[in-house]
């Protein structure tokens, strides 16, 4: 007879929905469980086991009870971890936050472990709240790099996609192609022209360890040819256009 199986994971709340008067069905991300439906039963009442119900963007540690059987886990536990309630009174952190969690809904599957998709999320959401407000742009570009290569997209950026031939001085990204390409290889769609300063910065958000980075931020003219690298790439991913994109803060980029 099969039987209940309780355990404890770091989680993120990714979404949240009403169930009846006092209840939650909530989806978390978890890192080694992937996402977790669960029914966090009389959540809104008084107590310190879920705290009076989640919010959106939570992050810290649940309890959990998977049922034989059952369509949803038990959510019996939720302890927040981290106080990120600065992303709620800041309108440019409030989207930027929504697009991580977007992406994170997009990416993050029921029982598969996706470590390193988790830690960038919860990375970019620490440092969204945290960090000065003129980097934002910047985190947001690089949770997207790092959540695209975890979900197993990374583009082609050292050599043409398409004929695999080096890229001197300059390139073009293509969504189709996968990457960079050479303008005679560029298959027919939108793309975006970069030259090398801009390459050399996009492989780096893709690669560089985290605290290199916050050493040596990558600069303004790199953050705005990532986003409008991720403009045209995350979609075709994605196989459509996530509305969290159209508020991401640093979108303002010219298609070349």
């Amino acid at each position: 007879m099969a039987r209940s199986f309780r355990y404890s994971t770091p989680a993120l709340v990714i979404r949240v929905r009403p169930f009846g008067e006092t209840s939650q069905v909530v989806h978390l991300a978890t890192p080694e469980h992937g996402m977790v439906s669960a029914l966090a039963k009389g959540a809104h009442r008084p107590g310190p086991e879920l705290q009076g119900g989640l919010s959106l963007g939570s992050v810290g540690e649940a309890r959990l009870v998977r049922r034989p059987r059952a369509e949803m886990e038990l959510l019996s536990r939720f302890r927040i971890g981290e106080d990120l309630r600065a992303l709620s009174r800041d309108l440019e952190r409030f989207y930027a936050a929504c697009h991580v969690l977007a992406l994170l809904r997009a990416w993050m599957q029921p029982m598969l472990p996706a470590p390193a998709l988790f830690g960038a999320a919860h990375t970019a959401l620490r440092a969204l709240a945290r960090a000065p407000r003129g980097v934002v742009p910047a985190w947001i570009v690089w949770f997207e790099a790092r959540a695209l290569a975890a979900a197993g997209h990374r583009p082609r950026l050292e050599a043409c996609a398409v004929c695999d031939g080096a890229l001197e001085g300059g390139a073009r990204f293509s969504g189709p192609a996968g990457g960079l390409v050479h303008r005679r290889c560029a298959p027919t769609g939108p793309t975006h022209s970069l030259d090398a300063e801009e390459i050399a910065g996009l492989i780096r958000l893709y690669t560089a360890r985290l605290p290199e980075l916050k050493r040596s931020p990558p600069n303004g003219k790199v953050v705005r040819a990532g986003r409008a690298v991720h403009d045209l790439f995350v979609p075709y991913v994605l196989e459509r256009r996530p509305a969290s994109l159209g508020s991401v803060p640093g979108r303002a980029v010219t298609r070349r």
